[in-house]
């Protein structure tokens, strides 16, 4: 097998036109329901045991200790302000999952071709003038775009507007960061395209080259598995289940080349292979841009 893997990036480019004739934001607030739901999912509780349960083999995890966007979260991003009337492409990707640090500010993760530096970042159901006076947050890293950057595939938020509703895909999973748990064998992934699909844990520490679609072919490396993944899933939390729950391993990047327009499903006899950055990508890009992340361990 050869020791390059191309792959294209699997965010989508989306047209829009900004409307006129409203006076307030159109888009939906969340129920006291829906809030508590993803306050659940963005900040999980330790498991509790009753006594005398069986105990299977502890896992370390880091969850947050406060989270604004749960895993999966839909986004859209601009390089400006659109103005009213005017038709505009927006990219959109899907966040892995957000945190803050001990100062209090919050912050997303997704992957790194879905934004420059200082591009802003939308819910994906703005529509009018008044949902774009307000960004949602804005990227302060890119590491495939950004000068001096490590070429990994991680993207930084920070999010500006903790209050706006976002639209999130299906039920979500936990904001559970793997530390030390066993090698995967099988991985799964949430997109804002495709939802979640899963499929065979294959490689690591592949290099790989992406194509952006806007822009040139970069070099990068991370893992590989035979997941399904199109436009739009870029970003996506990467998962794998540790005693019946689901554990974050790393960010959707891309999909094969060649093969990014066949039709994938799981169980297929070749399957679509889908690049993904690796939690050690992950964290050390974390703690580079972000210094004093707020976690808490638990074991799962």
């Amino acid at each position: 097998m050869a020791w390059l893997f191309a792959v294209v990036a699997v965010l989508a480019l989306v047209a829009g036109v900004v409307w006129l004739g409203v006076s307030t934001s159109q888009v939906p607030s969340q129920t006291d329901q829906e809030r508590q739901a993803l306050e659940e999912v963005r900040t999980p509780p330790s498991e509790e045991h009753s006594e005398g349960e069986t105990q299977l083999p502890a896992n370390k995890v880091l969850v947050p200790e406060y989270a604004v966007w749960a895993p999966g979260t839909k986004i859209q991003t601009t390089d400006h302000y659109p103005a009213p009337g005017e038709s505009f492409t927006a990219q959109s990707c899907t966040v892995a999952f957000s945190f803050s640090d001990i100062h209090g500010r919050n912050f997303a993760v997704t992957a790194g071709h879905c934004g420059h530096e200082g591009d802003l970042v939308w819910p994906t159901n703005a529509t009018f003038a008044s949902d774009y006076e307000r960004e949602a947050g804005r990227f302060i890293y890119s590491g495939l775009f950004l000068p001096g950057a490590e070429r990994v595939d991680i993207g930084i938020i920070e999010i500006t507007d903790p209050q706006r509703a976002m639209e999130v895909v299906g039920d979500p999973i936990p904001t559970g960061i793997a530390q030390d748990i066993p090698a995967p064998v099988r991985v799964c992934k949430t997109g804002g395209t495709t939802g979640y699909t899963c499929g065979e844990f294959l490689e690591t520490q592949r290099v790989q080259i992406v194509d952006t679609m806007v822009e040139e072919q970069l070099p990068t490396f991370g893992d590989i598995a035979g997941v399904c993944v199109s436009p739009g899933d870029s970003g996506g939390p990467v998962f794998s289940e540790v005693n019946g729950r689901a554990v974050i391993i790393g960010v959707v990047s891309g999909t094969e080349a060649g093969r990014s327009d066949e039709e994938c499903f799981e169980g297929m006899e070749n399957p679509k292979r889908m690049s993904y950055s690796n939690i050690e990508q992950l964290m050390g890009v974390i703690h580079a841009v972000v210094p004093e992340p707020a976690w808490v361990t638990q074991s799962w």
